[in-house]
This record gives structure tokens, sequence and C-alpha cells, in this order.
């Protein structure tokens, strides 16, 4: 397990159910083997293959797994089947197929060709931090993270949990920030790429990478309105990432010190080694997120 992005929903209140209690709903939601006319299924499976525990527990994180597997039958597969049926019966019939007629065989087409389709399936690790009220979705999707959090509150029957939503625009803090590095929050220090957009022109944009991002060059834009939307952040040499202006987190990446901590994870098992990777990067994004919300006022740490 390594989380690389990150979109966090936040609860207000403690989560009112067990370890137990979330590994029944999430086996009465599991991800089902699309059905030869379905084009989607979605729901949860054991995040180790080959076991059968539905998540994991450690240190106040629990693991789990959601799965999505659709069938693929591309537009244009549909597209081409079509066109050849059209053509056949204008030749054969001496006739114009209309735009109903084309419907009801595109119709037709879908129904025939689905069973035929291969299927795919895609995996999102959730990590629940039961201490700090958050859930945290291995997604760089919005849109996708919002449908695995749907999927657990419908396993759940209610789960509680929003975006964060900082007292402060974050875009205005990211500027300060690349003014002014001491006013990152605790723990923090800049790294060395960004993105700023103009706030007249919506369609100014200019990225920085691989750059100092004090230098007068980015300054510089900032004094002419631009702000930053997008800012690269270390995390007391434990990890580095991008953070945007709705605190979505992106592009995590170990650094040196926690490297050597993953390199010297010596598990006996499958299991033990999910949990020690849940404790190292779970207990890292803890910290980190508690500095980060700390400075944006949300909620109660």
């Amino acid at each position: 397990m390594w989380i690389r992005n990150l979109a966090v929903f936040v609860g207000d209140e403690a989560f009112g159910w067990s370890v137990a209690e979330l590994e029944e709903a999430l086996d009465n939601h599991r991800c089902q083997p699309c059905g030869s006319q379905t084009q989607r299924t979605d729901g949860f499976v054991p995040p180790l293959k080959g076991q059968d525990p539905m998540a994991y527990e450690v240190d106040g994180f629990i693991y789990c797994m959601h799965q999505e597997t659709a069938r693929l039958l591309p537009g244009p597969v549909i597209k081409e089947v079509l066109d050849e049926k059209v053509e056949l019966i204008q030749q054969e019939e001496g006739r114009k197929v209309g735009r109903k007629e084309k419907a009801e065989l595109k119709e037709q087409i879908t129904f025939e060709l689905m069973p035929r389709a291969f299927t795919r399936s895609r995996r999102t690790g959730v990590l629940i931090d039961t201490r700090r009220r958050r859930i945290l979705v291995d997604s760089a999707s919005a849109p996708r993270a919002e449908e695995v959090v749907a999927s657990l509150r419908k396993a759940l029957g209610t789960l509680p949990v929003t975006y964060p939503a900082p007292k402060a625009a974050p875009y205005t803090s990211f500027s300060n920030w690349l003014r002014k590095p001491s006013l990152l929050p605790e723990g923090y220090t800049l790294g060395d790429r960004c993105e700023l957009k103009g706030t007249k022109d919506e369609g100014a944009a200019v990225r920085f990478t691989a750059v100092d991002l004090g230098q007068e060059e980015i300054l510089a834009h900032l004094d002419t309105g631009m702000v930053a939307v997008r800012v690269n952040l270390a995390w007391q040499d434990a990890m580095e990432l991008d953070v945007n202006d709705k605190l979505e987190i992106k592009r995590i990446r170990p650094l040196d010190q926690l490297k050597e901590n993953i390199d010297a994870l010596e598990a006996d098992d499958a299991v033990a080694e999910l949990q020690a990777q849940m404790t190292l990067q779970g207990t890292v994004l803890r910290d980190a997120l508690d500095s980060l919300y700390e400075y944006f006022e949300i909620g109660a740490q």
C-alpha cells in the first residue's frame, strides 16, 4: 500500500461503527461480476487478493478496497457495426434509414455485443483515520473519490463526511507562502514546483517545475495579480506532495527518511506487511494533515 494521490473527507463526529460492523457492511456490498447485459458494477473487495478480510485495522487506521468493474464496449465499435447495417439496408431495400430506426438498431447492436465485451476492474484504496474522523481516498480524480465515498455511505447506511472547508481561500495562503516561506504551516517547507493563475484573465496560467520557488520571476507574476493554485511542499523530510486550491493532495512521494523506513520493512506475510505500511504512511499523512488543517482551521484535531 502506498497512497499516491489523496482526496480527504472529514466528519464532524466520531464514526459510530466498529471495525467488525464495517467489515460486515462491506461484505454485504461486495463488487459483483458484470452480468451479460450489465455495463458496470461497483462495491468492495478484500484489500489483499486471496485473503478473506474486507478490512484491516491498526493504530487507529482501517484500510479497505473499493472496486469498479465495467464492460468495455467502445462507441467507435458500435458506430462501425451500425454504419455497416445502415449501408446494407439502404443497398438491399433502396431506402433511407431514419433517426428513430438508427436508434433502435444501435440499441440492438449494443445488446448483441455486450456479452462479448471484455471487462476491466479498477481498484481504489480507502484509508480511514478513525482518530481524526477522516476518509482518505487514494484517487487523483474528485468525481472518482466521491463515487467511492458514496458507495461506502451506501454500505454503512450513513456517513456524514464532507470535503474540508478552510476558513480562508487556500490560493491566498499559497501566494503568501511563496512570498514569505516562514508563513508555511509548521513542519512544511517549499518544494520546487507550483502553478499560478490569473485572477482577471481566466486563461492566464503558468507552471514552474524544478525551480527555486522564491525566484524573482515567480514573485513578479504574483505582483501582477496572479495567484498560486498549486504548490509543491515537503513534510519534515519524510515526503513531498502537491496541494491544490481545493486542498487535494497529489503526487505523494516518500523522501529519504521515509524511504529508509519503507525499505527496512521485513514483514513475515502479506497481512503484516500491509499493516506495517498502514502505520508507516498513515502516521505521516495524519501528522501532515494535522498541521495543514490546523493552519486552515479545519475541524478539531
